[in-house]
């Protein structure tokens, strides 16, 4: 009985840390820069840096100005209009 209760407290203690289920993921905000011209969402990194990505659309979120996500991405080629950082393919968005 006592091992039941220290794996249910072990288990309770692990599941409460902050996690994401894109792993390796990083801390990011969504950003409408739909002012600037050739531009619409964005996601800026916690360093600052700003992405554009290409998949958006393509991941269960409704995506919104000031949310908060975990995003895991790979830099691809290509030229932009908007011209405010990288332009991107995401691998894994949540809601943080």
């Amino acid at each position: 009985m006592k091992v039941f209760f220290l794996l249910t407290f072990v288990l309770l203690i692990f599941s409460a840390c902050e996690r994401t289920s894109c792993e390796n993921a990083q801390a990011a905000t969504i950003e409408d820069y739909t002012g600037l011209d050739g531009c619409g969402l964005v996601i800026k990194l916690q360093n600052g840096e700003v992405l554009e990505p290409t998949n958006l659309n393509d991941f269960n979120i409704s995506p919104t100005d000031g949310m908060k996500v975990w995003v895991k991405y790979h830099e691809v080629s290509g030229g932009s209009i908007c011209m405010v950082g990288p332009i991107v393919e995401i691998d894994c968005i949540t809601k943080r």
